[in-house]
């Protein structure tokens, strides 16, 4: 399978991340000024990668709603935090996102099963977000595919080397497991998606 990244995004809808943020005032801990700085920094991490997270998000919880929750938490918890890393930001965010979702789990774990994925997805991917997202007829195939795999982390570790393009070490800090591990199910998860696509008339 060839890695592609996200040339095909519609820009044409962004959403203002100020919007999201309005509940916020200025306080003590921040001058107006810095206030400002922060949001405007903020509203352009969110237009250049909340597809993306989205895409991660419904990959993880394969339900739309939440996908949506999840990515707006993420930006809600880097738009409060004190420290930013000195690393890539982006990656970061995708770490923010996968902690939430964890959390998530623990505490609320029936609405991630099996049975809410088929009673949400099937019918709204072809009008929803993915499709936006992700223009091409063969990547919006490839991606339903992809959120039907079994366990979880199959999904998350080709979401993440395939569409994100990122490289073993960065995928293994970002979902704190070893590279080795990251390696082992990569490999399991191309086998059985390859079966999958075998099954498919589309020709990929």
């Amino acid at each position: 399978m060839k890695r592609q990244g996200f040339k095909n995004y519609d820009n044409k809808k962004e959403i203002n991340f100020k919007n999201t943020v309005t509940f916020f005032r200025p306080t003590r801990l921040y001058s107006e000024r810095r206030f400002l700085m922060k949001t405007n920094a903020m509203d352009r991490a969110y237009r250049e990668y909340h597809k993306e997270l989205y895409l991660y998000a419904l990959s993880l919880c394969r339900q739309e709603d939440l996908a949506k929750d999840l990515v707006s938490e993420t930006f809600y918890k880097a738009f409060m935090a004190s420290n930013l890393p000195k690393g890539s930001f982006k990656y970061w965010l995708f770490r923010v996102l996968k902690n939430h979702f964890i959390d998530l789990k623990r505490k609320n774990h029936e609405t991630l099963t099996m049975d809410a994925y088929h009673g949400s997805l099937p019918d709204g991917l072809d009008k929803g977000p993915v499709k936006s997202f992700l223009q091409k007829e063969r990547d919006q195939r490839l991606y339903q595919h992809l959120l039907r795999l079994e366990p979880e982390t199959y999904r998350e570790v080709l979401y993440l080397y395939y569409y994100e393009e990122m490289k073993i070490k960065d995928i293994a800090m970002t979902i704190n497991q070893s590279e080795t591990h990251i390696k082992t199910n990569l490999y399991r998860a191309r086998k059985k998606l390859g079966k999958v696509l075998k099954e498919d008339s589309y020709e990929f």
